[in-house]
């Protein structure tokens, strides 16, 4: 997201465009090898391709292209080699290119030199650099000195106008670029398609575009305005598609207005096109590291920052995006070196005091955040970016109105700004106050109609206003009525089960009624839950609301699945997330709620977790919330959640439920995991690591991975699949029972089992092994039909029950589920279940001929059915 006021590493990375690009005429006509993307892979400058340089060449026109397409060190190489050449130009592709490499004081006594000092092209790069090293008052009175000469400077006034943001200086931003509209009448001539020569020049149309979207943005310009919108995308891509088609600053200026508004997949393309001719702008590479953490691409992440300090080791901007990233992970401890190393070299960083209080909001040390944004607003009283950052990570925490509050300041004091309306808008509807919400994100689309943000969540929120709802005493579940006519049938009635038994365990209820939110598309759910259409789950809490995915089939869902163990799962999350006032570890909340779910551990762990036990691949303690925020490795998200619910099961088990109790009461006052652990449980935290490895050991004793277990396996395995394809079941049983003994923690075994138990007429054997299969059982019903068969059967009326119900929980469009739950129903006199049944057999039937006949409809009108 675009930030409201630029920091001098945000100046330094957009203006060096002004000075650096504007030597790019040479380097037209020569033709270049593509880089491979930065997106991808590091490429250090020395592995760049080599550029073909045309014939008529000199070395001051190789030195130019090469400064122009970011080889950098090889720039100031040809340079030495140029002879009989301008010393105004060969100054200014050197100072250019030191300056891009970071080397600001050497940059600085080139451009001083009497040669080149007075250029306007030098007085710009001047200002530029004294921004980075925050001289913002030395840069201003440079800037003013610049535009007293040159009153028609395009990147004078551009630059005037990002200066006064940074020191907060608005009405001045507004004048520097209003000269742009009012003055110079530049929009209204670009629309007449004037001809104006400013307007053959790509560098020109670009700083023009730049600077009309900045006033646009903070004088609310673009508030219904379809033409200007247009007007300003136009601009961009006539200065790289027609007037210089080799002028990629042009792609990062449109990727940072694409990014304006939230529109990350047309920036990529932009940013993409632009590093093919420039694999080492550092602005386009920072714009790329901002939409990695925005999607949660942390790896991408630290490439693009390894990318960068191959340029410049030193490099601000590398150390800002480290600072965001290891925040957005949640590694707040480690977030502060490199933000001191920023506020070591610049005291009075903004930027870097926003992240440092929001570092502090991360640990819960409020009266440091404090006193960190009272330091920020001593440089700047009417500052809105330390508290939109700040207000960014107490909302990731969920704390709400806390966050709530500092967003209502960035608002106040930026009222232009649509990030921070988006913010505060996305916090609402994260905690349930879907009218608030659409009153901030309406605010936001009025002054931004084109946010793609904006759009997704109104969109949301159009949604839920068609939703049907269905109340209870502790839930209120909305639903699609027409994708979705079962969900109040169950939902509700499960849910009002549970409340009490989970509510008891942790010793708390929440005090407002909890939203259960279903979706019928997938992306609509993950929209919901995080802003972005993508998420690789099937619910989520953010408190008070839970949101799911529909429990079907589709080609939009993500099948049928357990929904009552996903509930449960996620009202755990309720709970105590409401019993700590949102500050329980990340990793605990997951812990408690797999618990809760009350189910042996998935197969799918059971070789995980002993590989990880066995070659020492455990997270410490330290690292553990990492496996959820930010995994390495396939594995490593599920192994967070076995991981996090054996310990869990460990402090449960050896301190006491109480324990657990204490550990959240500690959480909600405020008290961090090492005090947690200390006053608790009466150890340090590498303490309780060390018994708690000491304890997988021996979990995983038994489980027959072992080596000489392992042959017993090997050997026995053929000959028990053997006597069972030839249908030797008398042969086979005992085998098979063996082979159980020998992995308990293996599905298989059961599998067979069950089959042979109920081929030899035996079911009242099988159901042991189904039942162990059906627990564990997330998106099959087949184990849980067979169960309640078998129990119907043999007169179990009441087991039948529970199993047939579980079959309906598991897949609840599933028919024959229903009639299967029916049949039983009838047969133990349950008439209000045997109607209920009926009812949703009617229904089903009349729900697949719907969804049979919509897609039989033409593609356009099923688009719009969707």
């Amino acid at each position: 997201r675009t930030m409201m006021k630029l920091s001098p590493i945000a100046v330094v990375a957009g203006l060096l465009l002004v000075s650096v690009v504007a030597q790019s005429s040479a380097a037209h006509d020569f033709v270049k090898e593509s880089a491979p993307h930065r997106w991808i892979e590091p490429l250090v400058p020395e592995e760049l391709p080599p550029l073909k340089d045309p014939s008529y060449f000199n070395d001051l026109d190789k030195a130019r292209a090469q400064m122009f397409h970011g080889r950098y060190k090889l720039s100031l190489v040809t340079l030495r080699k140029a002879k009989n050449v301008d010393p105004a130009d060969a100054a200014l592709i050197k100072a250019n290119s030191q300056a891009a490499l970071g080397r600001s004081e050497a940059a600085m006594k080139t451009l001083s030199e009497p040669a080149v000092k007075d250029q306007p092209r030098a007085q710009l790069l001047r200002a530029n650099i004294l921004a980075t090293e925050g001289k913002t008052e030395d840069a201003l009175a440079e800037l003013r000195a610049h535009l007293k000469t040159h009153p028609e400077s395009l990147g004078g006034h551009f630059q005037l106008g990002q200066l006064s943001e940074l020191v907060g200086d608005l009405d001045a931003a507004r004048k520097a670029y209003g000269w742009f509209v009012d003055d110079k009448q530049l929009l209204q001539k670009w629309q007449g398609q004037s001809g104006e020569s400013v307007f053959d020049d790509a560098e020109s149309v670009t700083t023009i575009g730049r600077a009309i979207d900045r006033w646009a943005a903070l004088t609310g310009g673009y508030r219904n305005n379809v033409a200007l919108h247009n007007a300003l995308l136009n601009m961009f891509i006539k200065a790289y598609d027609v007037i210089d088609r080799g002028y990629w600053p042009a792609h990062v200026a449109s990727a940072d207005y694409f990014l304006s508004h939230d529109n990350k997949e047309e920036a990529v393309k932009e940013l993409e096109a632009a590093l093919d001719e420039n694999p080492n702008d550092i602005n386009a590479m920072r714009l790329l590291g901002l939409i990695a953490l925005d999607t949660f691409n942390f790896d991408g992440c630290d490439k693009i920052i390894d990318s960068i300090r191959k340029i410049d080791k030193n490099s601000l901007v590398a150390d800002v995006i480290e600072s965001r990233s290891l925040l957005q992970q949640r590694r707040a401890k480690d977030a502060f070196e490199p933000i001191q190393r920023i506020l070591n070299r610049q005291p009075k960083n903004i930027e870097a005091l926003g992240l440092l209080a929001s570092a502090h909001a991360l640990r819960l040390e409020d009266d440091k955040a404090a006193a960190t944004l009272k330091e920020v607003e001593k440089l700047d009283p009417d500052n809105a970016s330390a508290y939109y950052d700040v207000a960014e990570q107490l909302g990731a925490m969920r704390q709400y109105p806390r966050a709530a509050d500092h967003f209502k300041i960035a608002i106040e004091r930026a009222p232009w700004w649509t990030a921070a309306r988006n913010g505060l808008g996305l916090l609402y509807t994260q905690s349930g106050d879907e009218d608030d919400a659409r009153t901030t994100l309406d605010a936001a689309h009025a002054l931004d109609p084109f946010n793609l943000a904006t759009t997704n969540y109104l969109r949301l929120l159009d949604d839920l206003s068609k939703f049907a709802r269905s109340e209870s005493e502790h839930f209120i579940v909305f639903y699609d009525a027409q994708a979705d006519p079962v969900i109040p049938i169950y939902f509700g009635e499960y849910l009002e089960s549970i409340h009490k038994e989970v509510c008891d365990e942790f010793k708390h209820e929440p005090k407002v009624k909890t939203y259960i939110e279903v979706f019928p598309t997938h992306d609509a759910f993950s929209v919901r839950t995080t802003g972005s259409p993508w998420i690789g789950t099937v619910g989520a809490s953010t408190g008070r609301v839970i949101a799911l995915v529909a429990p079907r089939k589709g080609k939009y869902t993500m099948g049928a699945f357990n929904w009552a163990q996903v509930l449960r799962h996620e009202y755990t999350h309720t709970v105590t997330l409401s019993a700590t006032d949102n500050r329980i570890a990340h990793w605990m909340t997951e812990g408690l709620a797999v618990l809760q779910e009350k189910t042996p551990l998935q197969w799918a762990w059971i070789p995980m977790l002993n590989e990880a036990v066995k070659k020492k691949k455990l997270f410490t303690m330290e690292n553990l919330t990492w496996g959820f925020v930010r995994p390495r490795r396939p594995i490593d998200r599920q192994l967070a959640y076995a991981q996090s619910f054996w310990i869990c099961k460990y402090i449960d088990d050896k301190y006491g439920r109480d324990a657990i109790l204490k550990m959240l009461a500690e959480f909600r006052s405020g008290r961090n995991e090492a005090e947690t652990f200390e006053k608790v449980l009466g150890k340090p935290i590498e303490k309780f690591q060390a018994e708690f490895f000491a304890w997988t050991d021996k979990q995983v004793a038994g489980w027959g991975y072992d080596t000489e277990t392992a042959a017993k396996v090997k050997e026995l395995q053929p000959k028990a699949e053997a006597a069972l394809d030839d249908r030797q079941y008398e042969d086979a049983l005992p085998l098979w029972q063996e082979m159980n003994k020998l992995r308990p923690m293996e599905p298989t075994p059961h599998m067979r089992l069950a089959a042979i138990y109920l081929k030899l007429k035996k079911p009242e054997k099988a159901i042991e092994h189904l039942e162990a299969l059906d627990a564990v059982e997330l998106h099959d019903n087949r184990y849980a039909k067979a169960i309640a068969r078998i129990y119907r059967d043999n007169g179990d009326l009441k087991g039948a029950v529970k199993y047939a119900k579980q079959s309906v929980y598991i897949d609840p469009y599933d028919p024959s589920a229903h009639e299967l739950l029916a049949a039983v129903y009838e047969k133990s006199g349950d008439n209000d279940g045997l109607s209920r049944e009926n009812r949703v057999i009617a229904m089903l039937s009349q729900w697949k001929e719907r969804q049979r006949a919509a897609e039989q409809l033409p593609s356009t009108e099923q688009e719009s059915n969707k």
